[in-house]
């Protein structure tokens, strides 16, 4: 949802700043006020293309800066973990600056990113609608996925999406096996290339040891004659060495700091032979035989040229050894091969066929109970005659099973079913789509739900069951309505009134949230053009009765 949304320099809004709560909220005001500059404004965060024309006259550039709560969202959250970004669920940024050179930027969190980032983003967490606007409620493409989230069947579409690539990983493996035509001579350097790498008996990690050790003899044979020296030099002497810290033991510990002076020789003994041993072990440990270097010298040229061939590493190289054996063995029995793999085709494609089939039942068995819900929300809506319903066929085999599945409308009584998005326009498609996101928003996770001026064309009850049904939305998703009708800004929680003021040379839009008494008085001025002390009444009466605030 969006907490926070501030604006600035965008067409006749100088500066703007926002704070939104959960629920319903509406945004009121005198035709030509610029409501729906703020939808604009939002729309232009993810999904707008970005024109100089946004930008306030006489500025040079126009910002809007989005606020949201994404803690009920995964899918958007998803998105930004992919993109390396460490958001705080409850409090993301997204800010959008258009520029009048034609250029914009976009940040999320104050770093820059890509328009395509910030749209994959929002447009899960966003849903604007207005009569111009497809959403993906008219998509059909969609229609199979909303039908199994409603019904719950994620588990059974990931049991059918796994047999189906596990069908499909054999038939490109059969299939491979098909293209790969090789002759005798084909087979016998593959034959030559597997040897070699057979014969060389690779093993993980060895090149980084026999590299390491390669290193350490280097180091150490820099400075073998100077230790050799150094040795040499103490052997000559280490004997008067001993001899000297002897004798200082016999020293008279009565005569003033001998004591310590004693301990301190013998200490300095100590730590040169230590010293001079641990210098003898590592020319020990380093055998310096040329056998032994050539040896380790020839192994690392083999292991180099080895990957020149084949792999970057010992770990690929094995990997090409093993594909070059599945050749050969699939060259030398190639029918045997066929057969074998046409019978894990057939157990494959057996166990899709039963997921899909089990899938298909539970969507058909479901199916009349989407219906039924949205059959009665219509008549809600004042669409006593319209017939939805979910149209199933079968399509060819796919992770999503094998049915083509697509909603179905007739608005009028006596008149066949239609495709959805051929068959509703206007006022009834407003309706139509109000009362579908009713039961489809939630399984879309969407934060917010926008309605631009949907409500055009109705009055009366239509307008009250409007009204009603975006507060039932607003249960599960921060739902805002740009209206002018009167009972459907009785029902919102939250109002905000859109003014234009002008002077000599400006003309600007401001917006801000009415307290009770204002909303009283701007409804009453909606339902009957003033606020008389019977219109005021009405409009307490109208929104005590429609339950808004």
């Amino acid at each position: 949802m969006i907490t926070h949304l501030y604006i600035r320099n965008f067409v006749l809004i100088e500066e703007l700043s926002l704070d939104f709560e959960p629920g319903f909220s509406v945004f009121i005001g005198e035709t030509g006020a610029g409501k729906s500059i703020l939808i604009d404004a939002i729309s232009l965060l993810y999904r707008e293309r970005a024109s100089t024309s946004y930008i306030a006259k006489g500025q040079t550039k126009a910002i809007i800066e989005g606020t949201f709560d994404l803690s009920r969202n995964p899918g958007a959250m998803a998105v930004l973990q992919e993109a390396g970004l460490d958001a705080d669920a409850r409090n993301v940024t997204f800010t959008r600056e258009l520029l009048n050179s034609g250029r914009s930027t976009a940040r999320i969190d104050h770093r820059i990113v890509s328009v395509s980032l910030m749209r994959d983003c929002l447009s899960r967490e966003i849903d604007i609608h207005n009569q111009r606007d497809s959403q993906y409620l008219l998509n059909a493409a969609g229609h199979v996925d909303l039908l199994d989230r409603y019904l719950n069947l994620a588990d059974l579409r990931q049991e059918t999406a796994s047999a189906y690539e596990a069908w499909q990983n054999l038939e490109n493996e059969k299939q491979q096996v098909l293209n790969n035509v090789y002759n005798e001579n084909d087979l016998e350097y593959f034959r030559y290339q597997l040897q070699e790498i057979r014969d060389a008996d690779l093993k993980p990690g060895e090149d980084e040891e026999l590299a390491d050790r390669e290193k350490q003899y280097k180091l150490v044979k820099n400075s073998y004659e100077q230790i050799q020296a150094l040795l040499q030099l103490y052997a000559s002497f280490s004997d008067s060495l001993y001899d000297l810290m002897h004798r200082a033991q016999s020293l008279k510990e009565e005569q003033k700091d001998f004591a310590a002076l004693k301990q301190q020789i013998s200490d300095s003994y100590y730590q040169l032979d230590d010293a001079m041993q641990t210098l003898d072990r590592t020319l020990s440990d380093f055998d310096f035989d040329e056998d032994t270097i050539n040896s380790m010298e020839e192994r690392l040229f083999t292991i180099q040229k080895l990957k020149r061939k084949y792999g970057r590493s010992i770990e690929e190289i094995q990997q090409f050894a093993a594909d070059l054996e599945q050749r050969i063995q699939q060259y030398e029995h190639r029918q045997e091969y066929l057969k074998e793999i046409d019978e894990k085709i057939a157990a494959a494609r057996s166990a899709y066929d039963e997921a899909a089939a089990r899938l298909r039942q539970k969507r058909q068995k479901g199916a009349g109970r989407l219906e039924k819900e949205i059959a009665g929300l219509l008549k809600e809506l004042a669409l006593p005659n319209a017939v939805f319903v979910v149209h199933m066929e079968e399509d060819r085999p796919s992770r999503r099973g094998s049915d083509h599945v697509e909603f179905y409308i007739s608005m009028n009584r006596g008149q066949d079913p239609q495709p959805l998005v051929r068959t509703a326009s206007g006022g009834e498609l407003s309706r139509l789509m109000l009362g579908l996101k009713v039961i489809f928003t939630g399984l879309q996770q969407s934060g917010t739900v926008i309605f631009d001026e949907i409500d055009s064309g109705v009055s009366g009850a239509v307008a009250t069951a409007m009204g009603q049904m975006m507060r039932r939305l607003a249960k599960e998703a921060q739902v805002f309505s740009v209206t002018h009708l009167a009972p459907v800004a009785a029902s919102a929680q939250h109002h905000y009134l859109v003014e234009k003021s002008q002077d000599e040379t400006h003309t600007r839009t401001s917006v801000h949230l009415l307290n009770r008494q204002e909303t009283i008085r701007e409804i009453a001025r909606i339902a009957s053009g003033r606020a008389t002390e019977a219109s005021l009444k009405a409009a307490e009466e109208l929104i005590r009765r429609n339950g808004g605030q």
